[in-house]
């Protein structure tokens, strides 16, 4: 009789937890729907708490923060290099979703590095060419990749490193910048 009663409160507990993490989710898309994408990505951290496999969880945590992305853009860093990571996980969990792939693969595309143009190489070469979306992948990869590699992408490249210096430098402590002698008092002594 014990050994039943341990073994229904297990169970009571294991279902409360597949409860808790279906609720969270549902909740996580009912706010994305609304357009609530921070509280729909807290809410999908939620439910990778208590399933931390959940693929879909990592799917729709990435889709919030691209669209944060999107919306904090140029100022985008931290919410595209989430989304970045979120969209990957979803697609290491679930392989065979060839729409968790398709909108890793643009978001990288669309994302403009070389390091995301690599990645997204490295998901095209997965992809067998009878799939229905391989060609239009190749064609797009090919089409990026030969933006990125022409004169004005690699002018503006250029252009953008001066006032992402000026940003770091405006970043670093002002100790670190007192630190150092000023050449003005030195000629005075």
């Amino acid at each position: 009789m014990k050994l039943k009663l341990c073994v229904l409160i297990l169970l009571a507990g294991f279902g409360s937890q597949a409860a808790g993490q279906r609720s969270e989710f549902a909740t996580g898309r009912a706010c994305y729907m609304e357009g609530g994408f921070k509280e729909a990505a807290t809410h999908f951290q939620l439910a990778l708490k208590a399933n931390p496999d959940d693929a879909e969880s990592y799917y729709w945590m990435g889709a919030s923060y691209r669209v944060l992305a999107d919306i904090a853009a140029p100022f985008d860093g931290k919410y595209r290099s989430k989304a970045r990571v979120y969209l990957t996980k979803a697609v290491e969990l679930a392989p065979g979703r060839s729409d968790y792939r398709s909108d890793l693969f643009d978001f990288l595309l669309d994302s403009a590095s070389r390091d995301a143009l690599r990645q997204a190489a490295v998901i095209l070469r997965t992809v067998p060419e009878p799939d229905p979306d391989y060609i239009y992948m190749l064609q797009r990869f090919q089409r990026e990749r030969k933006a990125h590699a022409s004169a004005e992408a690699l002018l503006g490249t250029m252009l953008l490193a001066v006032p992402r210096a000026a940003y770091r430098l405006a970043e670093l402590p002002a100790a670190a910048l007192s630190s150092r002698p000023d050449p003005v008092d030195k000629e005075m002594k």
